[in-house]
């Protein structure tokens, strides 16, 4: 069985891509409504559920533990962080886990925290699995209406034309940057580019709450506190600048706001004939899953 994965493509990128448009004339297709946040859409795809809401969420156990010892490394800018980051992925890459960046996050903080991904999602399926990742990089680099994207898109449908596949689907749609704004940051939390995460008490809580920029997001309640006692979800279009990715630049797009914003749909494609049908992730398990069963 084939799974090709398109990061970031929204459904309305199907007017530049001439090949994937011709699929949706003879195929079943839609919108894909996917969760909020990181993750959690594509596990939700190969697993049923997920409790994901970011890459990393926080713990006492932590395997990034010793890196608490090494947080001089900051002293060295980008330098630093490359060695951080190439001795992290030389341990998940023995363990044969997803290699990652940590981005800007604090070294005081890392070690409190831990990588919600461990081995890839699709990891004992048996599947073939591709990952495309450009557009989600150039959209973030440079918006959704750029000519830089639209190129992007075009050389992606080109690539994949003509080649075999059981389903296409991407992960999750884009949103343009409109509104920039920066939310409080604490001891114990964690700022995504579209989320703020705190731990404490109660009282430290609400205190926190009053200062959150609730004109421009809301509070989620998400069943595992391990991502976030306090969690603020920002609207679509804004970012939260500081944060422990961008630091102090700003992106064009970005992504994982609420999954019902239209910005937010992904899309998929099932090599069968059909119809439109518009789905949520959960629904396009249980047809992988009888797809799987019936041997692709």
């Amino acid at each position: 069985m084939k799974i090709i994965m398109i990061d970031g493509f929204r459904p309305d990128y199907l007017k530049h891509a001439p090949y994937l448009d011709s699929l949706t004339k003879k195929y079943i297709w839609g919108e894909l409504e996917m969760p909020p946040g990181h993750w959690g859409g594509m596990e939700i795809f190969f697993k049923g559920r997920s409790n994901k809401l970011s890459l990393f969420y926080r713990t006492g156990h932590s395997s990034l533990w010793w890196t608490k010892y090494l947080r001089f490394l900051d002293y060295f800018g980008n330098i630093g962080r490359f060695i951080l980051d190439f001795l992290i992925n030389l341990i998940r890459l023995i363990k044969k886990q997803e290699l990652f960046r940590t981005g800007k996050i604090p070294l005081k903080k890392l070690h409190k925290f831990d990588f919600s991904i461990k081995r890839p999602l699709h990891y004992n399926l048996p599947i073939s699995y591709e990952y495309i990742g450009e557009i989600d990089k150039i959209s973030h680099k440079y918006g959704t209406k750029s000519k830089e994207l639209i190129k992007t898109i075009k050389k992606i449908d080109k690539q994949i034309s003509g080649r075999t596949f059981d389903i296409i689907l991407s992960d999750h749609g884009m949103a343009d940057i409109k509104k920039i704004i920066n939310v409080p940051e604490t001891e114990n939390c964690f700022i995504d580019s579209d989320m703020a995460r705190y731990w404490g008490n109660k009282k430290e809580l609400e205190k926190i709450r009053k200062k959150l920029p609730l004109k421009f997001g809301k509070i989620i309640n998400w069943s595992d506190k391990r991502f976030g006692e306090l969690v603020f979800l920002a609207k679509t279009n804004v970012l939260i600048l500081p944060n422990y990715w961008q630091s102090k630049k700003p992106v064009k797009a970005m992504h994982g706001y609420d999954g019902k914003s239209k910005e937010m749909e992904a899309f998929y494609i099932i090599n069968q004939k059909g119809f439109k049908k518009n789905l949520k992730v959960q629904e396009l398990h249980k047809i992988f899953t009888k797809m799987l069963k019936n041997g692709g």
